[in-house]
């Protein structure tokens, strides 16, 4: 494993200080990309879990874009969502979007309960995530489909200075805040492998993602 797994939750940062940053233009853009690609992939009239939702800014836009989901999102941490709780029935009130507190490791939700499920940026702080991964195949019905996205340790400078010129931003503001972000977050493809295989996942796929980032699609038959 990477030194990112089985690092202390205090390595995070607190939710204060991550609800700023989810709600800065980085993370704006970034979720921007993903809401477009799972508002592509998602068959109408579904259940979708985010794992990790954190302050609920990523699942708000897919509310917002994709109102005939259902949307559930979980994060272990009680502070983030009740404040994800709050904004979503701010920016989605008429969308069908619940928040529970739970720990990836031991969702606590039935088998085979979702259609799809998303995690983004919490892969590399599962303490134990081969028995995350087991439990997203666990809660997934047949025919379901999860999305894993993180960042990419192996980005190249042409990588990122092409996500600079798509988004119009100075390529050295990229630069510094990708490797900011990338010192104690980003992980190898190796990383995946590792987990997956070792977790008898049923079927997956690894593939570079918007320049700068994975995306891992977990498929249960």
């Amino acid at each position: 494993m990477t030194r990112t797994y089985f690092r202390r939750l205090e390595l995070e940062p607190p939710p204060r200080l991550y609800v700023l940053m989810a709600r800065g233009p980085w993370f704006r853009r970034v979720y921007r990309r993903f809401v477009t690609d799972l508002v592509a992939s998602v068959p109408p009239n579904t259940r979708l879990l985010d794992v990790g939702t954190g302050p609920g800014y990523l699942l708000g836009c897919l509310a917002r874009e994709r109102p005939d989901l259902s949307l559930f999102g979980l994060d272990l941490s009680h502070t983030m969502v009740a404040g994800g709780r709050r904004r979503l029935r701010q920016w989605a009130p008429e969308a069908r979007v619940h928040t529970v507190v739970g720990d990836a490791q031991e969702l606590p939700l039935k088998g085979e309960s979702f259609d799809h499920l998303l995690a983004t940026f919490s892969f590399h702080i599962w303490q134990d995530p081969i028995r995350a991964a087991s439990e997203i195949v666990r809660v997934l019905k047949p025919g379901g489909r999860a999305w894993i996205y993180e960042m990419n340790r192996d980005v190249s400078r042409e990588q990122l200075r092409e996500f600079a010129q798509e988004e119009k931003l100075p390529f050295l503001l990229v630069y510094l805040g990708f490797h900011s972000l990338a010192w104690n977050h980003a992980l190898r493809a190796a990383d995946f492998a590792r987990v997956l295989e070792a977790t008898a996942v049923p079927s997956w796929r690894l593939a570079p993602a918007h320049h700068l980032f994975w995306r891992v699609e977990i498929f249960k038959n």
